[in-house]
């Protein structure tokens, strides 16, 4: 039995296009549902409450200096 009759599914590429479009497919519907999450997320305003959240971290610990820095400018 040679190597070319032990596997002739192989040269089989009917089905190539398919197998290459399935995976394109999977891809987008990945990234539309991310860019969908994201979406909400805006929308719910979380990036912003956490920009918020960390600035007034940083403004209470560095009052001060930053106080001093824009009156000295």
């Amino acid at each position: 039995m040679s190597d070319q009759n032990k596997f002739p599914l192989l040269k089989l590429r009917e089905g190539q296009a398919t197998v290459e479009y399935l995976i394109v497919g999977v891809a987008l519907i990945i990234i539309i549902a991310a860019l969908g999450v994201l979406s909400g997320r805006l929308q719910e305003g979380l990036f912003v409450q956490h920009a918020a959240d960390s600035a007034s971290h940083a403004i209470t610990t560095n009052t001060a200096g930053s106080i001093g820095d824009v009156l000295l400018y």
